[in-house]
């Protein structure tokens, strides 16, 4: 098995945050993907090992912000490389927060965001999938383009985080094509 063919996915990148006002938290997503189009459902995946985990699931709510492809490494290094337990990732961030859920909303590079109700949890062993029913979501820029993880990773040459769904470890893929 090639285990490289993965790459071939296509993704996004996107801040999923959740929480409230006081208590807030949320890291870099690759998997978010609309289930159905009536009604308007969203599902996402999130590690265990996230510290945004606990705040979905207490909240049962989530909202999803869309990155542009011309973003600040500053806003992805914070919500994908540092962990909230010991970071405020929202420290010297634009957001405001959501009317139907109280989540926060991440406004900083982004071109649009949807805020979730949590509908369903499916357990994946290392991640969990959560199906959320949008409540309601807002274009912030029609000019940006959204950022895929194909030009975060060839054109930016950026990194995958060891929580992300799509993290192989580089040892595993040598071991493989041998």
């Amino acid at each position: 098995m090639d285990i490289n063919t993965f790459s071939k996915l296509t993704y996004g990148v996107y801040i999923v945050a959740s929480g409230d006002k006081d208590t807030k938290n949320a890291f870099i997503a690759t998997v978010v993907f609309q289930v159905t189009a009536i009604p308007e459902k969203i599902a996402i995946v999130c590690n265990k090992d996230n510290h945004t985990l606990k705040f979905i699931q207490e909240k049962k709510a989530f909202s999803i912000s869309v990155l542009r492809q011309n973003y600040s490494p500053l806003t992805l290094g914070a919500f994908g490389f540092r962990s909230g337990k010991d970071f405020d990732k929202f420290k010297n961030c634009n957001y405001i927060i959501g009317e139907n859920t109280g989540v926060p909303i991440v406004l900083d590079d982004t071109i649009s965001w949807f805020e979730c109700d949590t509908e369903q949890e499916l357990d994946l062993g290392t991640h969990i999938l959560f199906v959320g029913k949008t409540l309601d979501c807002k274009i912030i820029s029609e000019d940006d383009i959204p950022l895929t993880y194909q030009y975060y990773h060839e054109i930016k040459k950026g990194m995958t985080p060891k929580n992300a769904p799509s993290y192989i470890e580089i040892n595993k893929i040598s071991n493989q094509n041998k």
